[in-house]
């Protein structure tokens, strides 16, 4: 058998795998969704791996395409980020995306914590508001 001949029996051989391949990474990918308190830097790790591993069976996507599908798999909490994000045009490389989504997501997570704390301790005052309200109607109630 000749080099080219073996070459083309081979390609024969493992194009279905490839193709399988293929159609499982990007049904991977197109259901890839980060759910609200889930970490970002996890999840765009996992979609830049599967990037890489359809580049490896010669898929590549278009760098617009692979930062349009991370971007469209983040939950609402990124509304702002996207929309800033497409306001001003950004064309950045996944690495820099990732940064960018990893201090997006600490920023407001601080913005978060410190609203959760205030309105925490206000409700806990307000509550002890009313539960001394009603100890003193009680009392007053029973003292005949």
């Amino acid at each position: 058998m000749l080099p080219y001949e073996m070459l083309k029996h081979l390609e024969s051989l493992y194009a279905s795998q490839a193709q399988t391949m293929e159609y499982e990474i990007l049904r991977d990918l197109f259901k890839c969704k980060l759910h609200d308190g889930g970490k970002v830097s996890e999840h765009v790790l996992k979609m830049i791996g599967l990037f890489k591993r359809l580049a490896s069976i010669g898929t590549m996507l278009p760098a617009n395409v692979s930062t349009n599908l991370i971007l469209q798999s983040l939950p609402s909490s990124f509304e702002n980020f996207i929309v800033n994000f497409n306001m001003n045009n950004t064309k950045v490389g996944l690495p820099e995306l990732h940064n960018m989504l990893k201090t997006y997501e600490s920023s407001t997570a601080k913005v978060k914590s410190v609203l959760m704390v205030s309105s925490s301790a206000k409700s806990s005052k307000w509550m002890n508001k009313q539960q001394q309200k009603k100890k003193a109607s009680k009392d007053a109630t029973w003292s005949y």
